[in-house]
């Protein structure tokens, strides 16, 4: 065998181990996060931790909807993924159940709420020592409360950052929670809620059985 033809022999050989490589570290990659969950079907619900409130803020106004019986049900199916977006999926949401327990707001209305479309999700964005934080995403709420004059009806929607989820106690928290905005206020919400009103949501859900999510 020529010297030419050594060298060429070991070039390719460089080649490929260096494409064997590149493809062993970009499967690796591909894997990022992976959820464990104890339901085999990947459904999950939680409910506000005893003793708790939600607390949805309108910073413009002040003015507090305030909630101690919120519940929330949904998908996590165990596996790989190669992102934090979709780990989670939330299918129901309910703010004033059970109907004895509504959430209060200005002047005393009594709200409840529930989704208005389904999309809502946890998105993982970092992990460290147990906690994952991230945000819930597509979030899209239909709140109506009682008053003398008709229903108060409104939309708070966009994406709630300040969300960590731990997996050694299953809890989901939010605080002083960003990103959110109302949305179709009705006129019998009197001024105290508006349109275009920036919302700050505070709550701390606990999972009936929790899942673990980890990553790499």
């Amino acid at each position: 065998m020529s010297i030419i033809q050594r060298s060429l022999l070991a070039a390719g050989a460089v080649a490929a181990a260096s494409g064997l490589a590149v493809t062993s570290a970009s499967a690796a990659s591909q894997v990022e996060w992976t959820v464990v969950n104890p339901h085999a079907d990947g459904s999950f619900s939680g409910s506000l931790k005893a003793g708790t409130y939600a607390d949805v803020t309108d910073v413009s106004t002040s003015q507090v909807l305030e909630c101690q019986g919120a519940e929330a049900k949904g998908s996590a199916p165990s596996g790989a993924y190669s992102d934090g977006a979709g780990l989670v999926d939330i299918t129901t949401f309910s703010w004033g159940e059970p109907k004895n327990n509504k959430c209060h707001g200005p002047l005393g209305i009594a709200f409840t709420a529930e989704l208005a479309s389904t999309g809502m999700g946890f998105k993982a964005e970092s992990y460290h020592g147990g906690i994952v934080s991230g945000q819930l995403a597509d979030v899209d709420l239909a709140f109506t409360g009682e008053t003398l004059f008709g229903d108060c009806t409104m939309k708070i929607t966009g994406s709630l950052n300040n969300v960590t989820y731990n997996n050694a106690t299953g809890e989901l928290s939010i605080v002083n929670g960003t990103g959110l905005t109302m949305s179709h206020v009705n006129e019998n919400c009197l001024g105290l809620l508006n349109n275009g009103d920036s919302v700050a949501y505070s709550a701390t859900y606990v999972l009936k059985d929790p899942i673990t999510v980890t990553s790499l």
